[in-house]
């Protein structure tokens, strides 16, 4: 092998690095992309999947179940209580004892890194056409931070917002009505939900 030889696979060498490191680089944001995605569906689904739970709790108790929401700092915990004196699940009641908690505290970002009940980008609301910008209250179920199901099948109903802080917009959408819990995905491109 002469001198020559040597220099050219130190070049290829040198090309081939510069085009992998080139790879990698563009294949890190997409990686990152992906799991926000992936962490807010997961994130949405979760919180989801207790709203259901408590409706079921409800309907198996025959007494009202809510669905308590607190933010702690950047965080979001979720606890479930069941109404202990027939007057439904009140805050009040809580703090009293007289509402007993069905669960344990869980906090969204331990199934789903990052995740929290927040507002990450400018959206239209879930359920009409006002605009929210990034920031505001992602509670959007009146004055309360009880979801309330009823063991006659309806529930507060209102929407909250849930995202990483960067990725996709969610929303679960709770129809009073009906108690029917629904997860929504918001497309920046098109300005709208859809399942």
């Amino acid at each position: 092998m002469g001198t020559d030889d040597r220099g050219v696979a130190i070049v290829d060498l040198i090309a081939a690095l510069a085009i992998a490191l080139a790879m990698t680089a563009m294949a890190v944001p997409v990686i990152g992309g992906t799991l926000d995605r992936e962490h807010a569906i997961v994130g949405a689904q979760h919180l989801a999947g207790q709203l259901q739970r408590a409706r079921m709790e409800s309907l198996r108790r025959s007494a009202a179940v809510a669905v308590r929401l607190d933010l702690v700092g950047e965080r979001a915990r979720v606890q479930l209580y069941v109404d202990g004196n027939g007057n439904g699940v009140l805050q009040r009641d809580i703090d009293r004892a007289a509402d007993r908690p069905l669960t344990a505290v869980e906090w969204i970002d331990a199934h789903a890194g990052d995740v929290s009940l927040r507002v990450n980008q400018a959206v239209t609301e879930a359920g009409g056409a006002e605009s929210i910008e990034a920031g505001s209250d992602p509670l959007r179920i009146g004055r309360t931070s009880l979801v309330t199901f009823s063991p006659l099948g309806s529930s507060s109903s209102g929407t909250l917002y849930v995202a990483a802080r960067r990725g996709p917009q969610m929303a679960i959408r709770v129809y009073g009505a009906s108690g029917r819990v629904r997860v929504l995905m918001f497309d920046a491109v098109t300005r709208q939900w859809h399942p």
